[in-house]
Parts: C-alpha cells; sequence; structure tokens
C-alpha cells in the first residue's frame, strides 16, 4: 500500500512539473500585420497576454506622402464577450506641423495594456492629414 502511495505521489509531482512549466506558454509573443486596402499604410506590431493582461505592441509604416497616415486601434473582450475596452487610435504627429505624419517612414509608435485579456482585435485606421478625419477597416481578431 505504501509502494502505491509513493508512486502515485511521484507520478503527481511529475504531472505538476509538466503543467508548471507549460503554463507561461500563454504570454508568449506573438507578431501581427493589418494590412486593409491602403496600398501604402500599414500597421503591424506584437502582443501577449496573461490571465490578468494584454501587451499590445505597435509599429506604423506610410510609403507615400498622399495627405494619410497610418494609425491603429485596439479592442479587448473579457471572457465570454461582456465587457470590453477600446484604445484610441495610434497615429504619428509630425513636430514641425503639428497634423498627422504624412511623409515616408516606419517606426515604433507605443504599446497598450488592457485589463481585458480574453480576447483582442485590431483595425488600421487612415488618418486625414487635412482634418484628421478617421478611416477605419474592419476589425481582425488576434486571439
Amino acid at each position: 500500500m505504501r509502494r502505491l502511495v509513493a508512486a502515485a505521489l511521484a507520478a503527481g509531482t511529475v504531472l505538476a512539473g509538466t503543467v508548471a512549466v507549460a503554463a507561461p506558454a500563454d504570454a508568449a509573443t506573438h507578431s501581427w500585420t493589418s494590412k486593409n486596402g491602403w496600398s501604402t499604410l500599414k500597421a503591424y506590431g506584437t502582443w501577449s497576454h496573461t490571465s490578468k493582461k494584454a501587451t499590445l505592441k505597435v509599429w506604423l509604416a506610410d510609403s507615400k506622402k498622399n495627405g494619410w497616415s497610418p494609425g491603429v486601434q485596439f479592442r479587448t473582450w473579457t471572457a465570454g464577450y461582456k465587457k470590453s475596452k477600446y484604445s484610441s487610435v495610434f497615429y504619428f504627429v509630425d513636430s514641425r506641423t503639428g497634423k498627422p505624419a504624412d511623409t515616408k517612414f516606419s517606426g515604433y509608435r507605443g504599446a497598450y495594456t488592457a485589463g481585458y485579456p480574453a480576447h483582442a482585435y485590431v483595425r488600421e485606421v487612415g488618418v486625414r492629414v487635412s482634418d484628421r478625419k478617421l478611416a477605419a477597416g474592419p476589425w481582425k481578431k488576434l486571439y
């Protein structure tokens, strides 16, 4: 009887070690790209999430001066899609003019951290330089 208990405890310890090693895989970093119809605007980045929060990092690129600046927006949901949060639109501002940037560039814009980590969506947004009017593409599910 003691041998059975010892064998069961040993097996449980091995399984617990396997589960403990596998758990952090949820926090792995994944990449995303959103290109929804604008031939010169692009948003891309990485995302990771745990049971407590989601972190989404943003890079933006513009390949031509055409009156539009690239932007991106995120939406996160709780489990069961009961509550959601929307980020503001991320885009670059030209420091010389104070308007959305409309030159050839590619650069890191920042990170969005949300407390609703169950589901995340991203959409590319074009920001018109003249009046900051937004034109948004469709939502793309990240996870």
